[in-house]
């Protein structure tokens, strides 16, 4: 895979880019459980395959490709969507073939990158439809619970 920042996915510091088109009032977080254990494991299969030669077993990345977790990832994805997540993976990975995967291989792959994030898995795998993608909001931080009526 291609080193995501390179490819123009983070700007930020007034350039924006990440989460540029995110929903203000996106319904749903990265909190909510939006994918499933089964859906992270096939992703990381997935992700040795296809993205681990730049990015890493370990998704730390080298010189060429970021990190894939903790604070690269907090701060090129932090207040972007899955559903621009997605895309961004899917139009431009792996560098050498782009959009070469499956759609359920591509989720399946951001999941497993969400799992590796240590958000917490659900009962749904991530949707096909990207329009219910681009309303789960990725937040660094876990929402408070919200208080009952």
């Amino acid at each position: 895979m291609m080193c995501l920042a390179s490819a123009g996915i983070a700007v930020d510091a007034a350039g924006r880019g990440r989460g540029q088109g995110a929903k203000v009032g996106a319904g749903r977080t990265v909190w909510d459980g939006v994918y499933t254990e089964e859906q992270a494991a096939r992703g990381r299969n997935q992700y040795l395959q296809a993205c681990a030669s730049c990015h890493a077993a370990d998704l730390r990345g080298d010189s060429t490709a970021p990190s894939l977790i903790e604070e690269s990832f907090s701060f090129q994805w932090g207040d972007a969507t899955v559903g621009e997540l997605l895309e961004r993976i899917r139009t431009l990975m792996p560098s050498d073939r782009p959009n070469s995967l499956s759609g359920q291989a591509y989720r399946d792959v951001v999941s497993f990158i969400l799992q590796s994030n240590k958000f917490p898995p659900g009962q749904k795998e991530l949707d096909a439809e990207p329009d219910a993608l681009r309303q789960i909001l990725i937040v660094v931080t876990r929402p408070e619970p919200k208080p009952r009526s």
